[in-house]
């Protein structure tokens, strides 16, 4: 049993939930900006979208903790791409983006892990998946996660090791959820024997 479970506490994972492009991704990197200038740390991804002729065309995949990033997806198909609903996952887009989770995992200055987006294909084990299975087995900070309203239960049965709060985009400020997670921090920081904020 690990020390967190012994304390009673456990480290929540925000869930920002809203229907598809609905403004999830945007929302999340307000509550990130937010927190950066607080001085919390942050580890994790962010898949910021781009579009076309007015029509969502790929999404990149970007490092929260150091802001590089590349091409995750695209619905052009590429060379080695696998393929996802109508977008097709470019492997090196995938690679960067879990080695940039499982770094977070191993990290132990990290207040928050970032995850953005997580579906049903990460249900399926595809995608993150397989590093937010790593992820939940561990001792970890608090984590924020972005689901789309319709796969919010599937995440939650999927991962019932987890400690969710759900957030509804259009039912909560930027401010309400940065307030939510610097107590979370707070916490974790006491039990993990790291300064306070």
């Amino acid at each position: 049993m690990s020390e967190y479970d012994a304390s009673g506490w456990q480290p929540p994972v925000f869930i920002i939930s809203g229907a598809q492009a609905e403004g999830k991704t945007t929302f999340l990197m307000d509550v990130l900006t937010r927190l950066d200038t607080l001085q919390v740390h942050l580890r994790g991804i962010v898949a910021p979208g781009y579009f076309t002729d007015d029509v969502r065309s790929g999404f990149s995949v970007v490092d929260v903790s150091t802001g590089s990033g590349m091409a995750l997806c695209s619905d052009i198909p590429s060379q080695g791409s696998e393929q996802h609903a109508r977008f097709y996952f470019r492997p090196e887009g995938l690679a960067f983006g879990r080695r940039t989770l499982l770094i977070s995992s191993g990290h132990d200055a990290t207040d928050l892990i970032v995850i953005d987006e997580v579906g049903r294909f990460d249900v399926r084990g595809a995608l993150w998946g397989g590093c937010i299975d790593q992820l939940v087995k561990k001792d970890h900070p608090p984590m924020i996660w972005t689901v789309r309203n319709e796969f919010v239960q599937m995440v939650i049965e999927r991962w019932p090791m987890i400690r969710p709060v759900v957030l509804n985009l259009g039912s909560i400020s930027v401010e309400e959820v940065v307030e939510e997670i610097l107590n979370e921090i707070r916490i974790y920081r006491s039990q993990s024997g790291s300064p306070d904020l």
